[in-house]
């Protein structure tokens, strides 16, 4: 039959019957008393089978999480009606997978003569039609449909079948169990590392489409036999919802999860957030690296449950490793330790520091001390895997100091007074001890620089929701400036105010004020390379954000210099094929395009890919951005043809990666849209753009800056087109909000009016066009100095613009003005410098008082 779209209100659905909850939690009660013995009692203690099956789901859930359950499955004997199917909808279904609290799944074949394809079908149980189960299930299939992600197993299909039960299909993953994946290939610590950072960001991209798994456990996360994650099992899932009240723990409240898996907010009954599958991931990242639960109740009382979860810290993972629990149905250290390809000391020397730390973080029984997201935890992984500083830190000091006080506030105070005392007799001990504190105060502030540094970004933005921004909000410029504040009270601390000042100098960059970021980033590289030294990986970082933006003002000199420094120390550190010597080898390449020495940067820019492509594999985020990288430097040299297959394979991958819509695909998709302008085929490029444009504002929204650039794009090919008045009328909108987000002085506002005036020129609009010229090199002038090459392509088009309204000497000094910074800029042979060198050739040509013909 054909399928019909899901709705609880379709004629051959009949609404059920609400639960009884009280007799559910009676019974439940009773049947965890009853032992082994507890189906036999709930079939003769329960007539009403909803509650019978929604009873034995819960106890079906408890044996689950301690392995007891090994018998029948629990359809066998909560069965109805003989719940065999032979089609649901256009699929033939071939075998039963398994069974849950509110499903069973099949294993299914498209059979409907059109293609055929292997499904997961779950169809809702017979019996289970009480309201709150129907809810939950049809839940689960609006939340997967709005899951796009390479690792998150897909919806296919949903409908109501023949009997009125509610169905959908998904994609039919053939793995295994992630533990039981990495265990049987004696996976090591960094791939099963890799792994996880896989479920991160598919975790991640859960939490941007508003949804929290809540269930995160190895059993819901299979492995492909080609080493693909794939996230399962959405069943509890829930849509954030900001207004929601929290959930007292009760007996059925346990439905929702499984205690070994639970975080402290689950147990508790607070509100479920993003935190929580943090904690998950915690969870799955303590046993996949140790082979321990780190959360065990001693039995199912909610007390246990409470103790287990939210008061009994895990064993660290180092020293977990080292304990033998076979008591609690774990393999010995050294059977774990095969596992893992290695043996048990150095199992623990690996978990040892960064990864204790990493578990620990994201294992905090508060939400707010978690990692802020799931894609933190990714990120802290792969700083891990390259080697790098991990965000991951243990509680501060100060932090640990204001939990005990809050727990012991009159023994605190007593022995404050003893303190006293104590410091009385201190200061009579001998000059050495005195030297020894010292000492060991700067180490302790030296150690919490990291800290230090969080705390003043928080402190910048958690000032928004102060007394300032009550009385009209505070701008990100006065948050700024308030942290500059900050960091200049830090001379003691050169580590901690090299660190803060970078920050702030990178924040004025994204904002486009580059004069602004200058001195912060300059005064960030001078301190670390007082502090620790030209060949530290500290400074090295600071020379490259420094010539990035270098590079963003047409410092180009200064910035290949300092690209090239940071190269030569961070190879010298870390070796050829280190990720951050791609990313300079990436950032080098884009300043030789930006030169015009397009055959330096498409080498530079293969190098990094290689380099990318060695570490990460072939599919990987920077992968894509090098590949986009060298198809424009391809296209800058004329070869369109060869441009084609990476600019492909980058939109092609980063859909693999991301989905279909994402802001990366739009990205590419704007690159591959250039190519198809430059290549004549306007329409597939119009295509492009407009279908990215129309992502960026679902996804970024109508304000974001990426739009309005997008179409600053679209206005550029109508403008080619010929389709003047819609050109114009693109690139206002665009501009409005440029201003309205980015300011009138961002550069990115003077390329959009650049376009805008070369509109109105086209249109015949000359003294318009002159008019909105001269704001752009003003404003050009003003925010990215004389010697810019933007400068200089502003005064290109104004001569030629005073050539076409015929005035030959004005043309003649602004095209000389032009020349002059494209040869400083760009030097004497970019074919920039040479078309400013040919227009004034051709103007000496020209009789006085004649115009030209050209544009």
């Amino acid at each position: 039959m054909a399928t019909r779209r899901p709705d609880t209100r379709d004629a051959a659905y009949r609404p059920p019957a609400p639960l009884d909850r009280d007799r559910v939690d009676a019974l439940f009660d009773e049947a965890l008393d009853r032992g082994d013995g507890w189906r036999d009692w709930l079939t003769s203690a329960c007539d009403d089978p909803a509650v019978r099956a929604e009873v034995a789901a819960l106890m079906q859930a408890h044996e689950r999480a301690d392995g007891m359950l090994d018998g029948a499955p629990l359809g066998a004997w909560t069965r109805e009606p003989d719940d065999r199917l032979t089609t649901v909808g256009a699929y033939r279904i071939v075998r039963e997978l398994g069974r849950g609290g509110m499903g069973t799944v099949y294993l299914a074949e498209r059979d409907d003569g059109h293609f055929a394809r292997t499904v997961a079908v779950k169809v809702l149980r017979r019996g289970l039609d009480a309201e709150d189960v129907v809810r939950r299930f049809l839940a689960e299939r609006q939340i997967l449909a709005t899951l796009q992600h390479p690792n998150i197993a897909r919806l296919l299909d949903g409908g109501v079948a023949d009997d009125g039960r509610p169905y959908f299909v998904m994609e039919y993953v053939d793995g295994e169990p992630i533990d039981r994946w990495c265990d049987a290939r004696r996976l090591p610590v960094r791939e099963r590392l890799r792994l996880i950072r896989d479920v991160a960001r598919a975790v991640h991209a859960a939490h941007r489409a508003l949804v929290v798994h809540r269930d995160l456990k190895p059993s819901n996360i299979m492995v492909t036999a080609a080493g693909e994650v794939k996230l399962m099992d959405f069943g509890i899932a829930k849509l954030l919802d900001p207004h929601a009240e929290p959930e007292p723990l009760t007996r059925t409240g346990l439905r929702v999860m499984t205690p070994e898996y639970a975080a402290p907010e689950q147990v508790r009954g607070d509100p479920v957030t993003t935190a929580t599958d943090v904690y998950g991931l915690g969870l799955v990242m303590y046993e996949l690296l140790t082979g321990h639960r780190p959360q065990r109740p001693r039995d199912r009382s909610l007390r246990e449950i409470e103790r287990a979860v939210c008061e009994t810290d895990p064993l660290r993972p180092s020293a977990a490793v080292l304990r033998d629990a076979r008591d609690a149905g774990t393999p010995p250290p050294a059977a774990l330790a095969v596992q893992r390809h290695t043996t048990p000391s150095r199992l623990a020397r690996a978990l040892r520091g960064d990864l204790d730390r990493m578990v620990a973080r994201a294992l905090h029984k508060s939400p707010d001390r978690r990692y802020p997201s799931a894609e933190g935890v990714a990120l802290d992984i792969e700083r891990h895997l390259e080697g790098r500083p991990v965000a991951a830190r243990s509680d501060s000091v100060a932090y640990r100091m204001r939990k005990f006080v809050s727990r012991h506030r009159w023994s605190v105070a007593a022995a404050a007074a003893f303190v006293v005392l104590l410091s009385v007799y201190a200061a009579t001990v001998t000059v050495q001890a005195s030297r020894v504190r010292r000492a060991l105060g700067q180490a302790l502030l030296e150690a919490e620089k990291a800290e230090q540094v969080t705390d003043f970004t928080l402190a910048l933005f958690e000032a928004v929701d102060g007394d300032a921004a009550a009385r009209g909000g505070l701008t990100v410029r006065e948050l700024l400036a308030r942290g500059a504040a900050r960091a200049e009270r830090l001379d003691a601390q050169p580590a901690a105010q090299s660190q803060m000042l970078d920050v702030v100098g990178r924040v004025h960059q994204r904002l486009g004020d580059y004069a602004a970021a200058a001195p912060y980033l300059e005064r960030a590289l001078s301190l670390r390379r007082r502090t620790f030294g030209r060949q530290h990986e500290a400074t090295a970082e600071s020379m490259y954000h420094l010539a990035v933006l270098q590079a963003a003002r047409g410092r180009y000199a200064s910035s290949e210099s300092l690209y090239r420094e940071a190269l030569e120390v961070q190879r010298a550190l870390h070796g050829d094929g280190h990720p951050r010597v791609a990313r300079t080898l990436d950032g080098l390449g884009m300043l030789l395009q930006d030169r015009g020495d397009y055959a330096g940067a498409e080498r530079l820019t293969r190098e990094a890919l290689a380099a990318r492509r060695a570490h990460y594999g072939p599919v990987h985020p920077d992968v894509a951005t090098s590949l986009q990288h060298l198809a424009s430097q391809l296209q800058l040299q004329g070869r369109l043809a060869a441009a084609e297959r990476p600019i492909v394979e980058a939109l092609a991958m980063r859909r693999r990666l991301f989905g279909a819509s994402h802001a990366d695909v739009a990205s590419a998709m704007t690159a591959l849209g250039l190519l198809r302008t430059r290549e004549g085929r306007l329409t597939e490029a119009e295509s492009l753009q407009t279908a990215a444009l129309a992502m960026r504002t679902r996804l970024q929204g109508p304000e974001h800056p990426e739009v309005a650039q997008t179409m600053g794009l679209i206005g550029a090919l109508q403008r080619r087109q010929g389709r003047l008045v819609t050109a114009e009328s693109t690139y206002r909108a665009g501009l409005a909000i440029l201003r309205r987000t980015l300011g009138d002085d961002h550069p990115d506002v003077g390329h959009m009016t650049n376009g805008l005036a070369l509109t109105l020129r086209d249109q015949g609009r000359l003294a318009e066009a002159d008019s909105v010229q001269r704001v752009v090199l003003a404003m050009r002038r003003r925010v990215l100095g004389d010697d810019h090459p933007s400068v200089a392509m502003t005064l290109h088009q104004l001569g030629m613009l005073q050539q076409r309204r015929g005035d030959a000497r004005a043309a003649e000094a602004l095209l000389r003005q032009a020349l002059a910074v494209r040869r400083t800029a760009l030097g004497l042979t970019h074919p920039l410098t040479l078309e400013t060198a040919r227009e004034l050739a051709a103007l000496a040509r020209v009789p006085a008082g004649a115009t030209s013909p050209r544009p």
